[in-house]
């Protein structure tokens, strides 16, 4: 099939349509551009405000976990008597003193001395605790901010009164100065700072060691007002020069949700690399309408070259559907080979025969479990020989055959199976398995293995939120013919079909383990 342009346009024709083409791709390119520059715009926005939300997680897991010894101090009260209780507090105590951050850390038993653990050296240290100690005596817990000439620490502290009465006040400082350099090997990667201060205004962390214990309200844009919020996710916004690095930056300011603190963190991020990416898309998108306009312009000259290529890669397309119509050909056929050769498989002469024997012994000494075992017979046949179209059913159909054929064989062999079912959630029944798949487990082990009254053959059904675990323990025939192993083949194309690969069977510490994925 050829294209000729004389058979529709005309030259003057065509070459106006080309020029109304061309506006109207220019035309298309420049409003999709200023569209791409903004969502770039929003898409940064919302880039540093993930990066905000980060990073005031990762300070606020870090600070938080200062606050967790509570639970520690009250599991050795309880487990210590007043023989132990010093020493055990002593060893707690040294424990949180390998922390090189903490400074000072002591504790106090009813009115006793207070014992110090580790102590700076500062000649006022006792009489500040002393009267720290006196001062927040009612309270069960209390942090503050310790701040001098020589001392810049938060002071954590704790009471806990145990069960006989006795008075324990436990505490200690983290120095702010030490914080700083610990926290400057916490997420270096990121393209941001952050710095905290408390409702005061006194920066507690900042990257810039020499502005700990500064007003952030007077070395910064900030103001008072800007650390008020509706709620605790709330954060605010805004355009500053930063007192760190000397140029613009885009500041979020959020409430610190550490618990009884009322501090405040600072995320910042340079305003310029901000714009960057919007620059750069602005440049690019002007880069497109330019290199646009040379290539529509070529494109009308080359079009009719083109439209023969198209045409031949159509047939090449239309030549792979042909190949993908057969492929799917032979697929379905291979279904078809599949679903024949398991009815010839399952339908087994010999089960039937054994059944119609037992059915036979049945009728004369118990006629009730007779008409059961009829009815279950006929419903086992009626289920084999009507096979589902896509070789797959429920787990409740699977479960309620099996269950069938599960009654049939105990009738037979009373003590020499054991059978046990177990369903983790019922919501599972509707996942799908493959047709049979239960039946070719639980046949291959009572036909693989020696069962008897002494050592009967114990097989589980275990129904999991994604697979079915059949198992049976191993007491396997000698000399048994080779097998075919066309059970777990069929199994394996139909898991290969509905692209699942973790069907897998295996031997392992006496039992034999079959792992049957649910599909859907």
């Amino acid at each position: 099939m050829k294209f000729t342009f004389k058979n529709t346009f005309s030259r003057r024709n065509f070459f106006i349509l080309g020029i109304i083409f061309i506006v109207l791709t220019l035309l298309s390119i420049y409003i999709l551009s200023s569209f791409i520059t903004e969502i770039t715009e929003k898409s940064n926005t919302a880039t540093e405000e993930r990066g905000f939300l980060k990073k005031q997680e990762v300070l606020v897991q870090e600070l938080s976990h200062f606050l967790e010894i509570q639970k520690e101090l009250k599991r050795i009260v309880e487990m210590s008597n007043t023989r132990n209780l010093s020493d055990n507090l002593k060893v707690l105590s040294t424990i949180h003193a390998n922390d090189s951050l903490i400074k000072n850390n002591w504790f106090q038993i009813n009115k006793e001395h207070i014992t110090f653990v580790t102590a700076k050296n500062s000649p006022n240290l006792e009489a500040s605790i002393k009267d720290f100690a006196v001062k927040n005596g009612n309270l069960s817990a209390y942090n503050c901010i310790v701040e001098n000439k020589q001392d810049f620490f938060w002071r954590i502290y704790y009471k806990y009164i145990a069960t006989n009465g006795t008075v324990i006040r436990y505490g200690y400082d983290i120095d702010l100065k030490a914080l700083q350099t610990y926290f400057s090997t916490i997420d270096q990667k990121a393209l941001n700072y952050a710095f905290v201060f408390d409702k005061k205004g006194t920066i507690l962390y900042h990257p810039e060691v020499k502005l700990l214990k500064k007003n952030v309200f007077k070395i910064t844009d900030l103001r008072a007002n800007d650390t008020t919020f509706t709620n605790k996710n709330s954060f605010s916004r805004q355009i500053a020069l930063s007192e760190y690095l000397g140029l613009d930056i885009v500041r979020y300011t959020k409430r610190l949700n550490v618990k009884g603190t009322d501090w405040y963190i600072c995320v910042n991020f340079a305003e310029k690399i901000s714009n960057e990416d919007v620059n750069t898309v602005k440049k690019y998108a002007s880069l497109i309408y330019i290199v646009t306009t040379a290539i529509l312009i070529v494109f009308f000259y080359l079009f009719t070259l083109f439209t023969r290529k198209n045409f031949q890669e159509k047939e090449v397309l239309a030549q792979e559907k042909n190949n993908l119509l057969i492929e799917n050909e032979k697929i379905n056929k291979e279904k078809a080979l599949i679903q024949l050769q398991q009815l010839k498989e399952q339908i087994n002469p010999h089960f039937l025969f054994n059944s119609l024997n037992s059915l036979y012994m049945l009728i004369e000494s118990n006629t009730a479990v007779a008409r059961k075992f009829t009815l279950n017979l006929s419903k086992i046949y009626r289920y084999l020989i009507t096979p589902p179209v896509n070789n797959i059913v429920t787990v409740q159909e699977e479960l309620l055959f099996i269950e069938k054929y599960i009654f049939l064989q105990q009738t037979r062999f009373t003590k020499e199976f054991v059978f046990s079912i177990q369903i983790e959630d019922e919501n599972n029944l509707a996942k799908k398995v493959p047709y049979l798949a239960f039946q070719i487990a639980v046949e291959n082990a009572i036909k693989h293995n020696i069962a008897s009254e002494e050592t009967p053959l114990k097989i589980t059904i275990d129904i999991k939120e994604n697979v079915v675990i059949i198992t049976n323990n191993l007491n396997e025939k000698q000399n048994f013919g080779k097998e075919s192993k066309f059970g777990h083949k069929y199994l394996e194309i139909i898991y290969k079909y509905y692209a699942k690969d973790d069907f897998k069977v295996f031997k392992k510490d006496g039992d034999f383990t079959c792992i049957l994925p649910l599909i859907g």
